[in-house]
């Protein structure tokens, strides 16, 4: 998810990004410069899901990422995540229940670790390591039954390749929980 410069490496990881979210919606990232160093990635709003029982889930991502000069080639540029949200909840009649969220933001908290939001446990970060939106896709699809879009052949080929991508370019490495 390099590129030749700082525009095609931040297109690229938005393709990577879009393409995983694809799996469990139709509905497009936003995505914008919000400052000088920094781009935002996120589902606005947040998508509605159907789940193969006849429920309703809601997903909200987001992702926050810089660009820099790839330090293993510096003719490339990386992208590096700065923070990420992903959370879920549970659609009702009377609004959104949140079942977890896995949240990493070191600048603005004082939780610098990643780590889970369990809504039966408040406030308690339970500690992970790195979470990929890839493993979360997986998760909603297959624990809560998110119903893909696509045959499952495709969305599994899509969340490894994807997944693969990642673990080649991260700088600092998650252990998979699946497959």
């Amino acid at each position: 998810m390099s590129g030749k410069n700082e525009k095609e490496a931040a297109d690229n990881f938005l393709g990577y990004f879009n393409e995983t979210i694809s799996c469990i919606t139709s509905q497009p990232l936003t995505a914008f410069r919000q400052s000088k160093k920094l781009y935002r990635a996120y589902l606005n709003p947040p998508a509605g899901l159907q789940t193969k029982s006849g429920g309703r889930l809601v997903v909200s991502i987001t992702q926050v990422f810089g660009v820099g000069q790839d330090p293993s080639d510096k003719k490339r540029f990386k992208v590096r995540t700065q923070h990420y949200s992903y959370v879920l909840y549970q659609a009702t009649d009377e609004g959104n229940e949140q079942i977890l969220s896995y949240h990493w933001h070191p600048q603005n908290s004082a939780v610098h670790a990643p780590h889970l939001h369990v809504a039966c446990v408040p406030r308690v970060h339970f500690p992970t390591s790195r979470v990929c939106v890839e493993d979360f896709v997986w998760m909603i699809i297959q624990y809560y039954g998110a119903q893909p879009t696509m045959k499952k052949s495709e969305w599994t080929a899509i969340l490894e390749k994807n997944k693969k991508a990642f673990e080649q370019m991260a700088s600092w490495k998650i252990s998979p929980p699946w497959g």
